[in-house]
């Protein structure tokens, strides 16, 4: 179980890098859901924030590895596509599903 939490925590990590790195000058907080997502917020001002929610199998998915993470939250264009959405909305990442197939997983 331990196992699992560090493999968690790590890829979380990498995101948490990733979105810091993507929106400077922006607050991140982020929450569990268990078992279907962990969202990631954030925050400039109430007028400019945007959400992510992560699959909660893609980050206990063991082959999915921080390496992998770092490379699909680019390939993907993650932020991007956070930024496209409409405030209030939340850009769900699930790589694999709707067409977003990459081998990387």
């Amino acid at each position: 179980m331990n196992e699992d939490k560090a493999h968690i925590d790590a890829i979380l990590e990498v995101i948490r890098e990733y979105l810091v790195g993507q929106f400077k000058g922006f607050a991140i907080t982020d929450t569990a859901d268990l078992p279907i997502s962990h969202m990631f917020t954030m925050t400039k001002s109430e007028d400019e924030r945007y959400r992510l929610k992560v699959t909660w199998p893609q980050l206990s998915n063991p082959s999915n590895t921080p390496e992998k993470t770092k490379k699909r939250l680019v390939i993907d264009n993650v932020a991007a596509r956070m930024r496209g959405k409409s405030q209030g909305e939340t850009f769900w990442w699930c790589p694999g599903v709707l067409g977003e197939k990459h081998n990387l997983w």
